[in-house]
């Protein structure tokens, strides 16, 4: 039987609302982001992380690393100042989902 593994989203509210629009159930809000995030990409239940590119860029360099690094989970960060259909076109790819 073959272990399924989950998306996990992580940043503000206007970020993941689309994805749990989407049908992704775990969200989490920007609180204690090192702590999370560090936790997130030690899950073994976890196959993606989605953060903003943003958040990602002001963690501390080690943390950084340890996130731009990570296989399994893969973490994918997206910017919020991409273009709209660039944006849409990421997520479409993460999740297999067209949001617009």
């Amino acid at each position: 039987m073959e272990d399924k593994k989950s998306i996990a989203v992580i940043g503000e509210r206007e970020f993941t609302v689309g994805f749990e629009l989407a049908g992704i159930q775990k969200t989490y809000r920007k609180e204690n982001y090192r702590e999370k995030i560090q936790e997130l990409i030690q899950s073994d239940e976890l196959g993606i992380v989605v953060a903003e590119k943003s958040d990602v860029e002001e963690l501390p360099e080690r943390i950084r690393n340890d996130v731009n690094e990570s296989v399994d989970p893969v973490v994918v960060a997206l910017s919020e100042k991409a273009e709209e259909s660039r944006l849409q076109d990421k997520i479409r790819k993460v999740i297999g989902i067209d949001l617009s």
